[in-house]
């Protein structure tokens, strides 16, 4: 009985002693990009209110708006997560890959009949991923790239 009560007990200091993580630093740098995200946007009570609580989105609208990322590719993000097109963490991985990605151009493709590459099993993604798989000739005609032949290589097989 005694170990079962020191057992909860330790797990209840440990749960209040620790701090879980924030994006925010302060409380008035959370206030201040919340100002700054109702100047930029002409958003609405209702989509604000979606978006006010969501810190990890604001942190992440708010390293996009630092880093000059288009205002319109923004609000265009923000309107699919209005629309409920994107769910939080949809929203948030595409903001960080327009952020990190500036002149790419990406989307999230949503249609069911989208192709893709998928695998049932570890295996079959190794051996898709091996130097001898399916992987990079597949990059290449998807970047419209032709392997060039390696003279080399007759040599290297004589040897």
């Amino acid at each position: 009985m005694k170990s079962r009560l020191l057992f909860f007990t330790l797990i209840a200091v440990l749960v209040i002693a620790c701090k879980s993580f924030e994006p925010f630093t302060t409380a008035e740098e959370k206030k201040a990009q919340l100002n700054l995200i109702k100047d930029k946007f002409q958003l609405t009570n209702k989509e604000f209110k979606k978006i006010k609580n969501e810190d990890s989105i604001l942190f992440t609208i708010g390293k996009s708006l630092k880093k000059n990322i288009k205002l319109s590719l923004i609000e265009r993000r923000l309107d699919s997560f209005f629309l409920d097109s994107y769910d939080r963490r949809d929203l948030q991985a595409i903001l960080l890959m327009d952020y990190h990605l500036p002149n790419f151009k990406h989307e999230l493709n949503r249609k069911k009949d989208a192709s893709g590459i998928e695998f049932k099993n570890i295996e079959e993604m190794k051996a898709f991923f091996s130097p001898d798989g399916k992987f990079e000739t597949d990059m290449n005609r998807m970047l419209g790239m032709k392997k060039k032949k390696d003279s080399t290589d007759k040599k290297k097989e004589h040897k």
